[in-house]
Order: C-alpha cells, then structure tokens, then sequence
C-alpha cells in the first residue's frame, strides 16, 4: 500500500492492474490506525495520528458512528472503537476455511500437560493465534487471545513459518518488521535468526525462551500440508517454573508426533 503523508495515494492498482477503490482504502486506514489508538481520542488527535486531514476522518467517523462500530463520549467528545468489531472477529474465525479437526490436538495437549496450547497461522509476516486451548488454571489467559498478533522471530510459532522463507523474503521481513528486542533473550539480528531457523530444521520443533515474554516458555511444532510446507504451528506454553529445559526434548518429541497426525489431515505424507 502506498502512503503520502499518512494516506493511501490515489494511483494505485493491484498486480492485474485494475484500479482500487480509494474511499475504500482511506476508510480501512483509519479503523486500523484506531486499533492502535489505545485510549479514547479527539478527532484531531485520530487525524495527526493517521496523517490525515481532520475533515475527512470526520466523515468516515460519521459513517462508523452509524453503524455503531465507532461511538462518540458527549462528555470528551473522544472517539473509541465498540465491541461490533468482536463480533464480526468471531463471525470471521468461525468462517474461517480451515480445518478444526485439529482442535482436537489442542484439547489433547492440555489434558495430557495441564498447559496452554494453541494454533497459529501466518499472515502478512506476522504470526495470527487462531485457536487456543487455555490450560486448568488460566495463568497465560493474558497472553494469548484469538486473533492476536505476535512476531515470528521471538515466537516458537513464529521460528516454525520461517522455515518457510527464502532469502528475500527473510530480508522483506527485516525490512518491514526489524527485529524488535522484547525481551534479553530476543534474537535480534540477521545472522541469529538464521542459525535459529537451521536449529528448529533440524530438531523439528521450536521453542520461545522467554524471548517474547518474560517467565513463559513454549513448545511449537509444524503442521504441514500437501505440499510440505509449514501450513500452522502447534505450540504448548507455560511458565518457566513448570515447564524446566530439561523437560523439553521429552515434550516435544510428543508434541512431534501430534505434529506428523495433525499433517497427514491436512495431507502431508513426507
């Protein structure tokens, strides 16, 4: 997507060439740029944010107001996002064209280890929770919710798509990205990420050491599909105080062999 000033630019066209619809475009800019906007906000506060003049964001919240995705405080005049996004959220994930038998992995996973598990899937580089299955005592509630986005460079998940990757979709990934250190732990250069990735090639799982937050580990393994490729990643989290170093080769071979079923439904016969 092409910006000048913080708005998308009037020429573009996708790959066939076609024109795209502008209003279209500027309308999913500001309900993305209010996603990241935490707080109730003024309208000149929403517009500098975006790079946008303040007459057309009117406009656009006008529209959303009416639709009820975006509601209006009479006391601050602030501008905040409502719970019909949520909805739609939930009405898009059980859409979703993908399938759910794996849900069960998920299930079986927790009841064997008493521990949060998850499916993720890659979207835009960037690592999307579609599934989880919290763990007896809710302690990682907090850091896991559906549709969350995490990075791939410091998640287990995240490791296992890279697989994926060639040279220069590693280096887009740099580009657009970087890689943010979230933690001490986090890898965060070119050459580290690297030699992460030949690491979970060959031990077939990845882990997250405390390297997107402190005091959680976690366990991912492939799922892959009919072509070969890492299609969604399993992944097992817990805090660092249950879940040792040195259990990790143990769980993760069980986890592996959830992996190699959970593939072969999707087709995968390597």
């Amino acid at each position: 997507m092409e910006y000048k000033n913080g708005t998308p630019t009037g020429k573009s066209r996708n790959s066939a060439g076609v024109k795209k619809n502008q209003s279209l475009r500027k309308a999913l800019h500001i309900l993305e740029g209010m996603t990241r906007i935490h707080t109730p906000a003024r309208l000149q506060d929403i517009a500098q944010s975006l790079g946008m003049p303040q007459s057309t964001v009117l406009r656009f919240l006008n529209t959303y107001c009416d639709f009820g995705y975006v509601q209006q405080d009479p006391a601050t005049s602030c501008y905040y996002l409502t719970l019909k996004l949520t909805e739609l959220g939930f009405r898009t994930k059980d859409n979703f064209p993908f399938p759910y038998s794996l849900l069960k992995y998920l299930k079986q996973i927790t009841g064997t280890f008493y521990e949060s598990s998850s499916l993720c899937v890659e979207q835009n580089m960037q690592m999307v929770y579609i599934a989880i299955e919290e763990g007896p005592d809710r302690m990682l509630q907090t850091l896991q919710r559906i549709g969350r986005i995490a990075p791939m460079h410091a998640t287990g998940v995240g490791k296992l798509h890279l697989m994926n990757y060639s040279e220069a979709q590693l280096q887009k990934l740099e580009q657009t990205y970087g890689f943010p250190q979230y933690t001490k732990y986090t890898i965060s250069t070119m050459h580290a990420l690297k030699t992460e990735i030949e690491r979970v090639q060959q031990q077939g799982y990845a882990i997250d050491n405390e390297e997107c937050e402190m005091g959680v580990r976690c366990i991912a393994v492939p799922v892959r599909d009919y072509t070969g490729k890492v299609a969604v990643g399993i992944s097992m989290s817990a805090p660092v105080t249950r879940l040792d170093m040195h259990k990790i080769a143990e769980i993760a071979g069980y986890l592996k062999a959830i992996g190699q079923k959970a593939s072969e439904e999707l087709g995968w016969t390597g």
